[in-house]
């Protein structure tokens, strides 16, 4: 008499397991860590794997589809309303110049002097192109930000002249943007309605979208038909060949057990991309962005007993200094991935 396989379960409900590597699927991997929830306090462990084929990381076994919406049950990220605007002054002055020259974003007294100021400081340039997420606006073009959370860069690329809309599954994120009338479509890129899921978005944005879904490659898919023939895919997501994932290891915040089910790697991501029908694909640099990243991993590693010169305020200044410096001549160590893929253009008959 066959027994039952048994049903194997985390602190919120049933897991399922991924033997193989959900990028290329590829069987052949080994165990790089044993990860916990670096935002809530469980008792839950989460295996690392590595994929010998293409270096990206996963977890096995990992959250089912019904369990996983628990996994963002505190105060999540998403929840929060954006972050007001600063006082105009000096700088913020610079930085509007510059993102109206590169974006057409207006902001309170743009001065001309930030497009020659951001051009002579590359790493500072790279965050103002990163937050404008690398695409010029198109007088009328239509963006979707996938996983648009409070919908913080939804308010941003409307300012810069999109019709631009978010989807997100996440209820309060949902709510959050509803209360600031930023249209929004609760749920997931399929209750989109029907005129919107093929050819109709000139531009479609993942914000750290991708991490977190359990078949990264069918999300691509549908972004590919939902993007117009010249149409762009803007993708961000935690690079699993980072200096931080490298000095910080489990710890390194980026992991982010059980939410991040894959980080694909940079070949596996632009190959995916790529066998799906894009047929430009670029990664970008990313220039400064790693300080806040590098403390909260170092406090994440402090929670969990480990002392030393290595998790010490100063160590995280050096190292976020050094990586960088290092994203902002390279996209290989940038603890932030970023890639452009586009849709081929329409050919003439």
């Amino acid at each position: 008499m066959n027994e039952e396989a048994p049903v194997l379960r985390w602190s919120q409900g049933r897991l399922e397991n991924a033997s193989s590597c959900p990028m290329c699927h590829a069987g052949s991997r080994y165990q790089v860590g044993d990860a916990q929830d670096n935002m809530v306090p469980q008792d839950d462990h989460w295996s690392v794997w590595r994929c010998a084929a293409c270096d990206s990381r996963w977890l096995d076994p990992r959250p089912d589809n019904v369990s996983l919406p628990a996994a963002y049950d505190f105060d999540y990220i998403t929840h929060d309303a954006p972050a007001t605007q600063a006082r105009a002054g000096w700088l913020t002055s610079l930085i509007n110049g510059y993102l109206k020259y590169r974006f057409n974003l207006s902001g309170p007294a743009p001065s001309a002097w930030g497009v020659p100021f951001f051009f002579a400081l590359p790493p500072l340039r790279l965050k103002l192109d990163y937050y404008g997420r690398h695409v010029r606006p198109i007088p009328g073009g239509k963006l979707l930000d996938v996983g648009c959370g409070n919908g913080a860069f939804v308010s941003i690329a409307s300012a810069m002249g999109w019709s631009a809309e978010g989807v997100d599954p996440d209820a309060e994120a949902i709510a959050a943007c509803e209360l600031r009338g930023i249209p929004v479509t609760h749920g997931f890129v399929h209750d989109l309605p029907s005129i919107k899921k093929s050819s109709y978005w000139d531009v479609v944005t993942m914000s750290h979208c991708l991490e977190h879904v359990a078949d990264p490659s069918a999300l691509l898919s549908e972004a590919f038909t939902m993007l117009v023939p010249g149409g762009h895919l803007w993708i961000a997501l935690p690079n699993p060949a980072a200096v931080g994932a490298r000095a910080y290891g489990m710890d390194w915040e980026s992991i982010d057990a059980p939410r991040h089910l894959v980080l694909p790697s940079k070949k596996a991501l632009i190959r995916a991309c790529r066998d799906t029908g894009f047929d430009v694909v670029t990664a970008r640099r990313r220039g400064a962005h790693t300080a806040r990243l590098y403390r909260r991993s170092a406090e994440i590693a402090r929670g969990r007993g480990k002392r030393g010169f290595r998790y010490s305020p100063l160590a995280g200044t050096l190292l976020s200094l050094i990586s960088d410096l290092l994203a902002t001549f390279t996209t290989r160590y940038a603890d932030e991935m970023v890639i452009l893929a586009r849709k081929p253009r329409a050919t003439l008959p």
